[in-house]
């Protein structure tokens, strides 16, 4: 099949020498005694652990890592912190949101929703069109095992993946089910995903407005 080249004019080339969460390949792979004191007694405003001061809260996007009837496992998508909520305020695992968390006494280690501006979930898609001529002249100069980022104009990104050839689909499979081509589709504020792939070890990931 003819690649579609009139996908390419809204990419341009961007750096492929990212690190960390920007790195597309690694993005794809957790009393004192009276003697101390010398017998002054202290006296205390509130009973011992009691915390009298406002309760911790913490804004953001939240991936959804792992939910269950009870209770909910979420991911800050800038920041990478996790929180684990003890009741889930309807959300699956996948979905984004957008939300204000509270710190529940008395350890204040655990969370509830305090204020939810929106939930919504990113639809990851297989394409039945090949990659781009743009993403395949990258791939060309790639390694194997390899992977770089192609900016887009305007919102979104395009992760390349330079595989085995023997290895497409099951690469395409596993994308399809990883937690960072939703939280990086949470972080680029995108609609969908799209992945693309070709029998020659090439796999593109389109994160689209």
């Amino acid at each position: 099949m003819t690649p579609d080249d009139g996908d390419d004019t809204d990419e341009t080339a961007g750096s492929d020498d990212a690190g960390g969460e920007d790195d597309p390949m690694s993005m794809y792979g957790q009393p004192s005694s009276d003697e101390d004191t010398d017998g002054t007694s202290v006296q205390l405003d509130a009973p011992v652990g009691e915390n009298t001061g406002d309760p911790e809260t913490a804004s953001g996007t939240f991936y959804v890592k792992y939910a269950t009837d009870v209770s909910v496992t979420l991911h800050e998508v800038h920041t990478g912190q996790i929180f684990t909520l003890i009741e889930n305020p309807g959300v699956e695992n996948h979905d984004i949101l957008e939300a204000t968390l509270e710190a529940q006494p008395p350890m204040e280690v655990s969370y509830l929703v305090d204020e939810l501006e929106t939930t919504y979930t990113v639809p990851v898609e297989r394409s039945p069109e090949p990659p781009t001529r743009q993403v395949q002249t990258a791939a060309d100069e790639m390694d194997e095992m390899e992977a770089v980022a192609i900016d887009r104009e305007g919102e979104g990104e395009i992760h390349v993946l330079s595989v085995d050839s023997d290895d497409v689909e099951q690469t395409a499979e596993e994308l399809h089910e990883d937690e960072m081509t939703y939280k990086n589709a949470a972080r680029y504020g995108v609609d969908r995903v799209e992945i693309r792939t070709d029998e020659r070890g090439v796999v593109s990931v389109r994160y689209l407005p």
